[in-house]
């Protein structure tokens, strides 16, 4: 017979070995989540494109997770605010993601609107998908891209951004749905890092096609509710185009809103910003007949399968259509479980990010190749595309180039 001493010695022996195993097995099950960071201005006037890349992020994970991970690792995805992407917001937050327990990657429509984030992301070492911002992001890159092994793009070079507005006018002049009585132009630029590059690009191609520039502005980079300043001098000798590069969408909404009050005979092209839901959600029927273009953009639903299957999908979970950036995100965390499949270790840096650098997949907006020398996403035939669009009683209707087309572009039904 065990005595008293042996049988308390024994259950504190089997307690001791059952808070043991309870232990490691919440150990090992924390262990096994990968938190993927979403890092973005959640608040601002690009708040929009934040919450939808969270949105894309975090419906791939949950479709990953219902399907049992990937090698046992479970996806946690969060929020890392930037706020309104001051540098010391953007700081913050990077150094909140590198305090983060289990950080498997960085999943973003854009840090920063320059880019600067990256040199303390590399420092970090963990995989960084970005989306935006190229030419910030390849200026930081090119120089030295050793450096920034971790770092990768989904979208391409924005270089077209600046020459192909001019091709596309002409194409429409061809077909009659524009017949300007003169070759005139009025530009506006927003004064950011993502815009600027843009306006000085378009103002050299138009000048080079041979057109004339009547009105020439640059806005600051804020909340911007009245346009009608502008608008006036613009009117004041109307242009056959008007060109805005702002990128934000409810700035480019009010400026929608505001040349409708009093419209001119002018093709409007307004770089980007109508591509965001929220655009033809404020504007509604003023936003008909209103031109915009996308690099790196889903390609239509009607072409590519890919395209409605994630669609569908983003309209289910959350009642409304994505931008490109819930789509370019979502695919960002399935490219991410690709890569963990292939290495196994999330926590492996180095391997997880030469297994991305070598990513050749055709995703949502296209084959996606890295250039090496740039980090940047191959442009072009056989990469992605540039697409234009246009609005047209709410529906987003691809006009360039052909073989994406989803119709034929119309004149303005603010013409007379």
């Amino acid at each position: 017979m065990r005595s008293t001493a042996n049988l308390l010695r024994a259950a504190t022996l089997a307690a001791g070995a059952v808070a043991t195993a309870f232990s490691g097995t919440a150990a090992q099950a924390q262990d096994k989540t990968v938190t993927l960071g979403v890092l973005g201005a959640f608040a601002g006037p690009f708040a929009a494109d934040a919450v939808e890349g969270y949105n894309g992020a975090k419906l791939a994970a949950k479709e990953i997770n219902e399907a049992g991970g990937v090698n046992g690792y479970m996806f946690n995805v969060e929020q890392f605010d930037t706020k309104e992407m001051t540098p010391d917001a953007v700081l913050a937050a990077v150094e909140r993601l590198k305090a983060t327990e289990n950080l498997g990657a960085i999943v973003t429509p854009f840090g920063s609107l320059s880019g600067f984030e990256m040199d303390y992301v590399a420092e970090i070492g963990v995989p960084y998908m970005v989306a935006a911002n190229s030419n910030q992001y390849r200026s930081i890159i090119q120089p030295n891209p050793d450096k920034f092994k971790n770092v990768w793009s989904l979208a391409p070079s924005y270089d077209a951004y600046q020459t192909e507005l001019p091709t596309v006018i002409e194409e429409m002049i061809a077909d009659g749905s524009f017949d300007p009585a003169e070759k005139t132009y009025a530009i506006i630029g927003s004064d950011n890092p993502y815009s600027m590059p843009i306006y000085a690009g378009l103002k050299k191609a138009m000048d080079a096609k041979g057109w004339t520039m009547t009105f020439d502005d640059v806005v600051p980079a804020v909340e911007i509710n009245d346009w009608r300043v502008i608008l006036n001098k613009i009117r004041a000798a109307p242009p056959a185009v008007i060109i805005n590069t702002e990128a934000s969408s409810s700035n480019a909404a009010s400026f929608m809103n505001q040349f409708m009050e009093e419209p001119t005979e002018s093709l409007l092209f307004i770089q980007y910003a109508p591509s965001v839901p929220e655009f033809v959600d404020l504007t509604k029927k003023n936003s008909t007949g209103v031109l915009y273009n996308m690099l790196g953009g889903p390609i239509s639903a009607s072409v590519r399968p890919r395209t409605k299957e994630i669609g569908d999908k983003y309209k289910a979970e959350y009642g409304y259509d994505s931008s490109i950036y819930g789509y370019i995100c979502y695919e960002m965390v399935y490219l991410y479980a690709d890569i963990l499949k292939t290495v196994g270790d999330p926590m492996d840096y180095a391997k997880m990010s030469a297994e991305l650098a070598a990513t050749d997949k055709e995703m949502v907006h296209g084959r996606v190749k890295f250039d090496p020398e740039t980090h940047l996403s191959l442009q072009g035939p056989g990469y992605l595309p540039i697409q234009f669009y246009q609005i047209w009683d709410g529906d987003r209707v691809t006009i360039y180039p052909k073989e994406y087309a989803t119709g034929k572009s119309q004149t303005p039904p603010w013409f007379e």
